[in-house]
């Protein structure tokens, strides 16, 4: 019997197939995907008083960040090392994958935000590697940069 799975869009360290598998386990597809009318801030407060990537409403703007498809069990795994409840809240939203189709997937969205955060070095290059690793465009990947303040 094949076991239930669901798609997962990340949009931050997530994004690092590495860091994905040491949180969830096995991947059982990734790909790029796109989710309009939201932007990517740093505002998901950490310890340490640097930040985390976060996702909120925006009109015309666009996240872009990794589809992967996932056991069910997985995303419940991943459910804990985020943080939900606490720290995340996981709600389904559609984002479009790399043909342009509406995908149905679960996104984090941070609880507790902050304004004035930045990421820490380490933080912010496991992104960055997951965005390059994934063929995100290159004017997104240089406005994560910007947005970060690096």
């Amino acid at each position: 019997m094949t076991a239930p799975t669901v798609w997962y869009f990340a949009y931050g360290s997530n994004m690092s197939r590495a860091t994905m598998q040491q949180r969830a386990g096995h991947l059982l597809d990734a790909q790029p995907g796109r989710l309009d009318n939201y932007t990517l801030v740093f505002n998901k407060k950490v310890r340490g008083g640097s930040a985390e990537a976060n996702i909120q409403p925006a009109r015309g703007e666009t996240v872009h960040g990794v589809l992967y498809r996932i056991t069910e069990s997985a995303l419940r795994i991943l459910d804990r090392s985020t943080g939900v409840p606490d720290h995340y809240r996981r709600i389904q939203i559609s984002v479009s994958d790399t043909a342009g189709n509406p995908v149905s997937a679960q996104v984090y969205i941070a609880s507790k935000v902050g304004k004035g955060l930045r990421p820490a070095a380490h933080y912010l290059q496991t992104l960055l590697q997951g965005a390059g690793e994934n063929g995100l465009p290159a004017d997104y990947i240089a406005g994560i940069k910007a947005a970060a303040g690096a």
